[in-house]
């Protein structure tokens, strides 16, 4: 007989090993974390030399809730002899790549993980959940009650790159796998597409790239960089824009409709798809000493430029199609190699198949999370997600500032007590809403009515789906065979 896990968390990235972090040595709880790949490795074909986080290191995997853990940054640089170097840098923006080590340092130090490890299906049980997992060739089960989804969002092409990727997978490929993959000697004209922190790195490596770091006289590629952003803007890094990462705005941003959180997420871009002021200085600069006694330029930089299509030339060349967004005029390029800088999305986890009958969703077909990150559903056990929330918890939903809360959040309810005191009191200077300032007076009219935030509401027929679970008469309850995960 299966014994009974409290929680699976699947997936290995930043948010649930900050819950695995933030549970270790601490509770009796019995849980897994499965990941697919062998090692923790975050953003791997982004790794690149002299880049760094865009959030301080006290956003690491603890510290913003259990300052005291031996788990945090800075005792990992304790660990490593590296505290004085560190405190000599006088730098709070560390090394990806190191920030990466730390990670892995951390998960080192974990049991409870089991890599090599893909979730292939979940079923609703009438005590919460059994899990399928693939592991060494072999399908085996595990019985849970509570589940924490912390799947991370996969790479986004356009329509028409995805099909020339699959054409031709050495000639195009996403920003996320820059490094991964392998890269013949580039010649003609090489694109970058995209405006954010990611295009700007990977314009920087190939613009060093085309005079092989300033060792040849002549570029051994023409360099574009296309956005249909309406510049090269920098990102909102101001300390009073920051404090939209806070838990503060995160539960204001809650409260909100459905129409005003689209509304804010769309006048938001800025907080967090932008590119670091010093980024684009360096870049400025680069461009500028290339530029010193008239040397020929072997790049273009080009906002408002939209991609319309892709196809692949007989020639083996890419010719993209392109528009601009003001004019409307359009024109032609034919390429060599495309970096597409495109954005992530949150994708259709195969492994819920049997429980998407189960989940609740808004109506544009978003999970519905409750403000302490519970996913609404009518099966038996809670499920509890990581990063899948912006829509309706703003901004801060993929920043590994609040990752350390949304962690011990969820760890105090699989845990059923506050082992982690979350302060409720302002962690911001500014008021996200009128109520906090006690001379500002709510005008109860039709116009402006003052209205508490209400609870998430359960579904009536949540009930009625419960007992048919218990009695195995749901349909999301199929008998388990090793054909439909396959």
């Amino acid at each position: 007989m299966l014994s009974m896990l409290d929680f699976i968390a699947i997936g290995l990235g930043p948010f649930n090993l900050s819950l695995a972090s933030l549970l270790h040595e601490k509770t009796e709880l019995h849980y897994l974390f499965f990941e697919k790949k062998a090692q923790f490795d975050w953003h791997a074909g982004m790794q690149l030399p002299n880049t760094v986080l865009q959030v301080p290191f006290m956003a690491d995997l603890v510290s913003m809730v259990d300052p005291t853990s031996p788990l945090s940054f800075l005792n990992y640089l304790k660990s490593q002899q590296r505290l004085y170097k560190f405190y000599f840098l006088e730098q709070p923006h560390i090394p990806r790549r190191e920030y990466n080590h730390y990670c892995q340092w951390v998960a080192d130090q974990l049991g409870h993980i089991q890599y090599q490890s893909t979730v292939k299906a979940i079923y609703a049980k009438s005590e919460g959940f059994e899990v399928v997992v693939e592991q060494g060739g072999r399908f085996i089960r595990y019985l849970c009650r509570n589940l924490v989804i912390g799947s991370g969002n996969q790479p986004y092409l356009p329509e028409c790159l995805r099909k020339l990727q699959q054409q031709v997978p050495e000639k195009c490929i996403h920003s996320a796998d820059y490094l991964i993959h392998k890269k013949d000697k580039l010649k003609g004209n090489v694109v970058v597409l995209g405006s954010g922190q990611s295009s700007a790195e990977v314009f920087l490596d190939l613009f060093d790239q085309q005079y092989q770091h300033d060792c040849v006289p002549t570029a051994d590629f023409k360099l574009h960089w296309l956005t249909r952003s309406n510049g090269f803007f920098p990102m909102e890094y101001a300390p009073l824009g920051l404090e939209h990462f806070s838990p503060n705005y995160t539960q204001h941003f809650y409260r909100l409709s459905e129409t005003q959180k689209a509304a804010q997420l769309k006048d938001q871009s800025l907080l967090y798809k932008g590119i670091s002021a010093k980024t684009i200085r360096e870049i400025y600069q680069k461009l500028y000493h290339r530029s010193i006694a008239s040397a020929t330029q072997a790049t273009h930089l080009h906002a408002q430029i939209q991609l319309l299509d892709a196809e692949l030339l007989e020639s083996q060349q890419i010719r993209l199609s392109l528009e601009h967004t003001v004019t409307e005029q359009r024109f032609y390029m034919d390429v060599d190699f495309v970096v597409a800088s495109t954005g992530y999305y949150s994708p259709e986890f195969s492994f819920l198949k049997y429980l998407k009958p189960l989940i609740t969703t808004d109506q544009a077909g978003r999970w519905k999370v409750s403000q302490d990150y519970r996913l609404q559903h009518t099966a038996m056990g809670e499920i509890y997600v990581q990063n899948q929330e912006m829509h309706s918890h703003g901004v801060g939903t993929p920043d590994l500032g609040l990752g350390a809360f949304r962690a011990a959040t969820i760890a105090n309810q699989l845990l059923g007590y506050q082992l982690y005191e979350l302060d409720s009191n302002e962690q911001t200077f500014q008021h996200f809403s009128a109520e906090q300032n006690p001379e500002m007076y709510v005008q109860h009219d039709t116009s402006t009515t003052r209205t508490a935030a209400l609870a998430p509401s359960i579904p009536k027929s949540k009930n009625i789906e419960q007992r048919k679970i218990q009695t195995g008469s749901h349909p999301s309850m199929q008998p388990y065979t090793f054909e439909k995960i396959i």
